[in-house]
């Protein structure tokens, strides 16, 4: 119950920083902005402090989905205050991430948590499951603010600039957290599929192959799509659909693969 007080508190500040930020970026008030700062990064301290305390307090952490979207969620809220110290101020783009990470801590708080276990697995498979369950994470937020850069390019495209599109951050803020998301969850895939495929042993005896092929597809997708932003520059309409596409083959290998196995199978990844 401990645990519940610093996620509820850590939301409300998230949430209220993110209301700041919202006025701020209206009344293009520097001040706003930095009492919206203030109130993130309290939130960023009180969430870091609850993962610490889950990772590191606990003889056997919880690696189940809920705990690594919140990890998830305070990588990008880092990323974000980080990047107010460097040339590429991000934190515009909070509008969208502080509300998503609040979202994700009252998430963590209610949905009970199925554990997976890890006390008898071993360092590889352990390596595959958690950069599995991280790409998951960073790639749906990913595909959450690809949602965000599509409305706001529609907007832009047709020379419709209502006042919620001018309360958004600019597009370019969006894009290059976007495509920053991706590559870190791309980079997590392929330490996923390389991993799977170095320590499980049998993954047709195992019932992975379906899940395996859409995780490919998935890497493949996320694959191309940078290639195309560092070659060719690839980005609005495009680089959204790539986005959404890559997530669709991801929710079917996660939750598809789940479904099928468990409730019309009645299998398990691990028999």
């Amino acid at each position: 119950m401990a645990h519940d007080y610093p996620l509820i508190l850590a939301a409300a500040l998230y949430i209220v920083a993110a209301a700041v930020l919202y006025n701020s970026i209206r009344k293009r008030s520097a001040g706003w902005r930095n009492v919206s700062f203030g109130f993130a990064v309290a939130g960023a301290l009180l969430h870091t402090g609850v993962q610490f305390n889950h990772w590191f307090g606990a003889a056997l952490p919880d690696v189940s989905l809920p705990h690594l979207l919140s990890l998830c969620a305070l990588v990008i809220i880092l990323l974000l205050l980080a990047s107010t110290a460097t040339r590429q101020k991000l934190y515009a783009a909070g509008l969208i991430a502080l509300p998503i990470a609040a979202g994700v801590l009252l998430l963590e708080w209610i949905v009970p948590a199925h554990a997976i276990p890890l006390k008898e697995a071993s360092p590889g498979t352990t390596v595959h499951l958690i950069s599995s369950v991280l790409a998951f994470g960073l790639l749906s937020i990913a595909g959450v603010y690809a949602l965000f850069v599509f409305i706001i390019d529609h907007f832009l495209r047709r020379h419709h600039l209502n006042p919620l599109v001018r309360s958004l951050p600019p597009l370019e803020v969006l894009e290059d957290l976007l495509f920053k998301l991706i590559a870190a969850g791309f980079t997590l895939l392929t330490v996923s599929l390389g991993s799977g495929m170095m320590f499980i042993n049998d993954i047709f005896a195992q019932h992975l192959v379906h899940k395996t092929l859409l995780s490919i597809m998935a890497w493949l997708v996320f694959g191309v799509l940078l290639w195309g932003r560092w070659r060719y520059g690839w980005r609005g309409s495009l680089a959204v659909r790539l986005t959404l596409a890559g997530i669709i083959l991801l929710l079917l290998s996660y939750f598809g693969s789940k479904l099928v196995l468990e409730n019309i199978l009645g299998r398990s990844w691990q028999s």
